[in-house]
């Protein structure tokens, strides 16, 4: 019995190029979050367990 892949091939293409570029919107979000909670960390001195222990009791 054989299968014709003809039309998986495209579905697959569309698949890979969606997550990549949902890798790379991910990374470029978590990227500016890190850099954004450093320079607020840094400004006040704190060390990393203290500003993140800040931020999980404010909610």
């Amino acid at each position: 019995m054989s299968y014709d892949l003809s039309a998986a091939i495209p579905f697959v293409v569309i698949v890979a190029l969606l997550a990549l570029v949902g890798g790379i919107a991910s990374v470029t979000v978590l990227g500016r979050s890190v850099v954004h909670h450093h320079r607020t960390r840094v400004a006040r001195h704190e060390s990393i367990p203290a500003y993140y222990r800040h931020l999980v009791l404010a909610h």
